[in-house]
């Protein structure tokens, strides 16, 4: 259940102290960390997926993983309009891996239906704590002061402040409890239910996008893995010679594959080190291994649908019983039927797949272009021994 936590000044001084090094510690060519972290201290941080500085920029958080759906303005959008925010004040940030911000395993087409409503809340509730904010400095009835496209608006007097001056007068007070949130009237949404462009669409087509490939740590070390061709299988045995004559190329390590079912650890293969890239790759393709393809080295596909064909017109397990489909069908004027079939495909994304992992004093820092940071964050930890407090994504 994803929840809106109030956060103190200490704890996000204490966030600080984390996440403040990750993003200035290393960089992305020439540009910077579109993350969102606790450095940048705002004024007003009444929930961990938004904050209003004194100028009047709105920053919220996606904390879903942009996949082409478009999810990463889907959630923004429906904050600020709760929020009653001028989109063009509105910065939106990526979150890092962080169980703060509920689940964030993009899958399943389940980012706006189990969003949408914490997502007004945020917005709703903090719209609430500057219009609060704006009638304390005037001493007017609450009820008198309206948030309007970044603004507070008192119509009586005509005077109005904006979200940046009120900043810090609402940073001051208590989020108000869920039963007290007042959402807005559908028919009053700016935003939600309406096309918006993409927040992120010119940069990726213009290729000012950041990726997790562009991702540079100093002094860091490039890897291409060459794993078993068959799944389940393993190394038998290989030869590193000519890999490492390769120049570039400094260590040959062999990865233990992990048994079956392997779910998210590590497959195993050969991972050829080197100081670039290109020296990776031409190593690993300079590889001699012998493979032992393990219990799936006899999969074939043709068997293997044959075999989907018949167990798929068998009996199933009755789940939910309601109605009588076989009499239903049965007494049908006019019946259709079709079998579809598709063969194994690639789960693929258009980017290469990587990750930058950068161990310092115990902990590791990663960057993983991922649907599920929460996942990365606990494989790393089990795989390198550590606590997942120790695993930052």
């Amino acid at each position: 259940m994803t929840v809106i936590a109030n956060l103190s000044r200490r704890e996000v001084l204490k966030g600080a102290a984390v996440t403040s090094g990750l993003v200035l510690g290393f960089h992305v060519g020439l540009r910077k960390f579109p993350f969102a972290e606790a450095a940048e201290a705002t004024p007003f941080q009444p929930n961990v997926f938004l904050s209003i500085d004194e100028t009047g920029l709105v920053t919220i958080v996606a904390s879903r993983s942009e996949m082409g759906t478009g999810i990463k303005t889907d959630l923004p959008l429906v904050l600020a309009d709760e929020l009653e925010a001028d989109w063009n004040r509105v910065k939106v940030v990526q979150a890092q891996g962080d169980p703060k911000y509920g689940d964030q395993n993009t899958d399943g087409s389940r980012s706006t239906w189990q969003f949408f409503g914490p997502m007004r809340v945020a917005g709703a509730t903090a719209r609430q704590m500057l219009e609060t904010a704006a009638a304390q400095t005037w001493n007017v009835p609450v009820g008198e002061c309206q948030a309007q496209n970044s603004f507070v608006a008192h119509a009586a007097s005509g005077r109005k402040l904006s979200f940046g001056d009120l900043a810090k007068v609402a940073a001051a007070m208590a989020v108000p409890p869920l039963r007290q949130v007042r959402l807005k009237d559908r028919k009053d949404w700016r935003y939600i239910g309406k096309a918006h462009p993409v927040v992120d669409l010119t940069d990726i087509v213009r290729d000012r996008a950041t990726y997790g490939i562009d991702v540079v740590v100093p002094g860091m070390k490039f890897a291409s893995i060459e794993r078993c061709p068959v799944y389940g299988g393993k190394v038998k045995s290989f030869d590193p010679k000519d890999t490492l004559s390769v120049a570039g190329v400094e260590r040959v390590v062999e990865i233990p594959a992990t048994p079956m079912p392997s779910g998210f650890k590590p497959l195993g293969g050969v991972a050829v080190i080197a100081n670039n890239t290109w020296s990776a790759q031409q190593g690993r393709q300079s590889l001699k291994i012998e493979w032992d393809y393990g219990p799936n080295a006899g999969h074939d596909g043709t068997a293997y649908r044959a075999e989907l064909e018949v167990t798929a017109r068998e009996p199933g397990k009755v789940v939910r019983n309601e109605g009588d489909v076989d009499a239903a069908l049965a007494s049908a004027a006019r019946r259709v039927s079709a079998d579809y079939f598709v063969p194994h495909l690639a789960h693929a994304q258009m980017e290469v797949p990587n990750a930058v992992a950068h161990w310092v004093a115990n902990t590791c820092q990663t960057w993983s272009p991922t649907q599920n940071p929460a996942q990365v964050r606990q494989t790393v930890a089990e795989v390198l021994g550590i606590n997942e407090t120790d695993v930052t994504v």
